[in-house]
């Protein structure tokens, strides 16, 4: 009976030890972090100067500048506004923002007025498509013609990818 009540008692004792000792978890909350030391940083050795060369006796000459002719500069710029104008010379119309795949449209920030039905140039790193515009939305809604500072929502045929650049060719 005796070595019962020590079995008991050993039992008892080893619980209560069991029970006042942390959980591992509480124990890794309570650790602090171990401080990281400073690594010690190696600077770069001094740049050497580089060596003067000596300079030659012979002055250099100097390349005259191409007189521009008088009349290229004082034409207005409404007249090389026109120039660029021209019929068959792209212009920049504006640039793909977003590209919505599961309509086929993209977001362009215009640049220059655009109409639905002029051919558009669409190019770019891995894109390089000319279509005509179908339709063109501003905020959801269909629209006839856009201006700039505008972003329109443009239906395209092929994929088009941010930063992408769009040229009218024709209107």
């Amino acid at each position: 009976m005796a070595a019962r009540r020590r079995k008991g008692k050993r039992v008892a004792r080893r619980l209560a030890r069991k029970a006042a000792r942390p959980t591992q978890k509480a124990a890794a909350r309570r650790r602090k972090p171990a401080r990281k030391q400073k690594l010690a940083r190696k600077r770069k050795p001094a740049a050497r100067p580089k060596p003067l060369r000596a300079r030659s006796a012979k002055p250099r000459k100097r390349r005259a500048r191409a007189a521009q002719p008088a009349a290229a500069a004082s034409r207005p710029a409404a007249a090389a506004l026109r120039e660029r104008l021209a019929a068959g010379v792209p212009i920049e119309v504006g640039v793909v923002l977003h590209w919505f795949p599961h309509v086929s449209a993209a977001v362009v920030a215009l640049s220059h007025p655009i109409h639905v039905g002029d051919t558009i140039h669409v190019r770019g790193l891995s894109t390089d498509f000319v279509q005509q515009v179908g339709s063109l939305a501003l905020d959801g809604a269909p629209v006839r013609e856009g201006t700039p500072p505008q972003e329109l929502g443009v239906r395209l045929t092929a994929r088009a990818r941010p930063g992408d650049r769009v040229y009218r060719v024709s209107w």
